[in-house]
């Protein structure tokens, strides 16, 4: 199934963060749920037209209706009349202003949430982590609005230190100068049908690996320890697709730069609490991980 949190976090990205039931109707209905019971999410208007599933063109058609109201239909020049499921006209719109109430307080912020002026930007507030009492923003924005999401909060507070959120995977790069700038999906996630924000994640950003410092990685065995373990996973699970990197990230619901970030130990990629629950969900223990066994004696 697919990750409704990642969906979620796909669309905030997009200028118009709408679902419908087609995108969302293979995610996980109890994550679904989750989000719209926090508020990230809410309903709208039912869809007018729906994309034709019955031939090859994938073409889209005003919905109608019969008489009575209770069944909908769009015409198809290829087959004709063709039926719609009603649950196929739900929409739903996602709510960054929610998330960001959401983040400000799993974060025990100090300070009020305010939008900067530039929008989809917002103000989240301050706290003590690492040595540092940074800003904290987030921004619903795609990767081409970087640099002026950026822009707006030096223009709103100038070169302080913080952490600006956007909902897309971000190189690491000298954008934001002192504004660490990371991606929701690997500080947060959505855990037994909670959101959880992961607080030693969150410090490391702000330790020597963020400032230019390169991160302490795994020697060279234990890397190879650690990817032997995934390997035989993959192996085990290899009846349900999951054949290489990129599947097993889409399976462990996580973006493959983290999964490849455990492996190496460069906590810029993610912290304790997730990396004990990817463990849980391939059965191995944090003993296993982290100790490569020891080669038999050669008489």
């Amino acid at each position: 199934m697919e990750n409704a949190w990642q969906q979620l976090l796909n669309r905030l990205a997009w200028a118009d963060p709408e679902f419908t039931y087609d995108d969302m109707c293979a995610c996980d209905a109890e994550e679904f749920e989750a989000l719209r019971a926090a508020g990230f999410i809410s309903d709208m208007s039912w869809a007018t037209h729906v994309a034709c599933t019955v031939c090859p063109n994938a073409h889209r058609e005003r919905v109608r209706w019969s008489e009575n109201g209770k069944r909908a239909f769009i015409p198809c020049p290829a087959v004709g009349t063709v039926d719609v499921m009603v649950e196929r006209l739900r929409r739903w719109r996602a709510s960054p202003t929610q998330l960001s109430t959401w983040f400000a307080q799993e974060l025990a912020l100090s300070g009020k949430i305010q939008p900067l002026p530039a929008g989809q930007t917002w103000f989240l507030g301050r706290r003590r982590v690492a040595g540092h009492t940074p800003y904290f923003f987030f921004a619903a924005i795609g990767p081409d609005e970087l640099s002026s999401a950026v822009k707006a909060v030096r223009e709103a507070y100038g070169q302080v230190t913080g952490m600006l959120f956007v909902p897309f995977p971000s190189p690491i790069s000298a954008e934001g100068g002192k504004l660490r700038i990371v991606d929701v999906g690997k500080a947060a996630s959505l855990q037994a049908g909670r959101m959880v924000v992961d607080l030693q994640f969150v410090a490391e950003q702000f330790g020597d690996g963020a400032s230019g410092m390169s991160p302490k990685h795994a020697q060279k065995s234990l890397r190879e320890h650690r990817r032997g373990i995934l390997l035989t996973y993959m192996e085990s699970m290899e009846s349900e697709g999951i054949q290489d990197m990129t599947a097993l990230a889409t399976h462990l619901r996580m973006d493959r730069s983290v999964l490849y970030g455990m492996v190496r130990s460069d906590k810029r990629k993610y912290g304790e609490s997730r990396l004990k629950v990817m463990l849980l969900k391939i059965g191995c223990s944090c003993k296993q991980w982290d100790r490569v066994p020891k080669l038999p004696k050669q008489a």
